[in-house]
């Protein structure tokens, strides 16, 4: 006769097959966990191995990769990039820089040095040109040497990034800060100062009629003819002032009665020109091209 059957015999035999299911799943779920730890990092390192130069100067900064080698075609391709990327600013600067700082040498030493963005970071830039033709020498490519100039205005100073073209290779290669008294156009940025932010003495400076210029986007053509001083009002631009900037292509101002004023936007957005001609002791607005 057979017993009765007892159903804590049978668990016990099953308790090693379940023990080991559980803990089979059990491992399982920490294998795709840790997992998931891992591919998460991965971002975090992939954003610091590409980290743009608006963070600090850190390491990580220096290893980003150089951009290619279109950057030291035009001296446009080049600054961008040397700007917004902290590690490739650094690869490009001459150590000890050179550093001339109201006439005292103070060189700067690579540990000491802090990433600069330039006017990058603004909003709008300007570049003074001594002739609208001069305009086309930022395309010129020959170009060997390029001076970019931190102007300002309130506090009558201005800082020049001296660049060249080394091997190839655009260059950081000194700074000079100096007073506005001994730049070549310290007569245009102390009368662009007051324009800029005395709204009596802008409308005495603007000539009767001036030309004003446009493009027409829906019709595709372009806009020209003249406008009354009373109308300036109407079509005048946001003028930077405090700071400004000035890139100089080889522009040389000596002697030049004419200076055209461009507003540019760093995102390559519209920007205008303001041309300026000398009249007896002072100067006068004379176009506007927005």
């Amino acid at each position: 006769m057979t017993g009765p059957v007892c159903p804590y015999g049978t668990a016990a035999a099953r308790l090693p097959i379940v023990m080991t299911r559980y803990l089979f799943s059990l491992l399982l779920i920490l294998l795709v966990v840790a997992g998931c730890k891992e591919r998460t990092s991965d971002p975090k390192a992939i954003a610091l191995a590409s980290v743009d130069s608006t963070a600090a100067d850190t390491a990580e900064a220096d290893s980003i990769a150089a951009p290619p080698k279109a950057a030291d075609g035009l001296f446009d391709d080049f600054i961008y990039p040397f700007m917004r990327n902290a590690g490739f600013q650094r690869s490009r600067v001459d150590f000890p820089l050179p550093n001339r700082v109201f006439g005292v040498d103070k060189p700067i030493a690579r540990n000491a040095w802090h990433h600069d963005p330039l006017y990058v970071r603004k909003d709008v830039y300007t570049i003074l040109f001594d002739s609208e033709r001069g305009i086309r020498a930022e395309k010129d490519t020959s170009l060997r040497h390029v001076t970019v100039e931190w102007v300002n205005l309130r506090k009558d100073y201005v800082k020049q990034y001296l660049f060249n073209k080394v091997r190839g290779e655009w260059r950081l290669t000194g700074l000079d800060t100096h007073k506005m008294a001994e730049n070549v156009n310290c007569d245009f940025y102390r009368f662009y100062a007051r324009f800029a932010t005395d709204e009596a003495f802008q409308a005495r400076h603007i000539a009767n009629p001036f030309t004003y210029k446009t493009h027409d986007f829906e019709n595709f053509r372009t806009i020209e003819g003249v406008m009354d001083a009373v109308q300036w009002p109407d079509y005048r631009p946001d003028l930077p002032h405090g700071t400004i900037t000035n890139v100089n292509y080889g522009q040389s101002y000596a002697n030049a009665r004419r200076r055209v004023l461009m507003i540019c936007s760093p995102s390559a957005g519209m920007g205008c020109s303001l041309t300026f001609v000398r009249k007896g002791n002072t100067w006068m607005l004379e176009k506007l091209v927005n």
